[in-house]
């Protein structure tokens, strides 16, 4: 069973809500703030962005983390959400909110896997809702007409995709220097999820 703390909980509550909040202003554009049409566009990317993070960090880095018996927990950037939600204004969102800290790690192939935990959550969830949308399930959110499983399919996709680049702190990295075949399989089997082809 997984344990958080209550600075974790905070942290992914607000890592959760400002990332959600961030892409909802992208989205409109940065300057349409009915709030009717705010809130209902807010509740669809906290369901499928903000799910999906929360689910790469916490099913996935966290889960494997502690299975390996270590230290592991989310902390979310300030600075970094508050640069998520500044660029939303401009139409676009930097989306790194924050991390899992982990404290033990003494062998690259465990801090390899758990790299690599984050985005194969996110493969998972994409074959899952690529599955849903191609066998013509959908999830509408009135009135604003968009598909929450065929949006979560192409979310989980990129996060996936955009995860595993190979350089500084992102996850492709860690992936890389541990097994460069499996980063190679990872990014194939995102790539094709990303593209539509599976």
């Amino acid at each position: 069973m997984m344990r958080f703390s209550e600075i974790e909980k905070r942290d992914l509550l607000k890592a959760w809500v400002v990332i959600s909040l961030a892409v909802a202003i992208a989205q409109l554009g940065g300057t349409t703030f009915i709030l009717p049409l705010m809130v209902r566009v807010f509740v669809i990317y906290a369901l499928t962005v903000g799910i999906s993070l929360l689910a790469h960090e916490v099913l996935g880095h966290k889960f494997l983390a502690q299975r390996f018996g270590l230290f592991a927990e989310f902390r979310a950037d300030d600075l970094l959400l508050l640069l998520a939600l500044a660029t939303s204004f401009l139409g676009f969102v930097f989306i790194i909110p924050g991390a899992v800290v982990i404290s033990g790690i003494t062998r690259i192939d465990t801090f390899g896997k758990v790299a690599a935990a984050g985005p194969v959550v996110n493969i998972i969830l994409a074959f899952l809702f690529s599955a849903l949308h191609r066998a013509g399930v959908s999830l509408t959110f009135p009135p604003v007409g968009i598909d929450l499983i065929a949006l979560s399919y192409g979310i989980n996709a990129w996060f996936a995709l955009f995860n595993l680049i190979p350089f500084g702190l992102w996850d492709g990295a860690k992936v890389f220097a541990w097994d460069k075949r499996v980063w190679f399989i990872l990014v194939l089997i995102s790539a094709f999820l990303f593209l539509g082809v599976l």
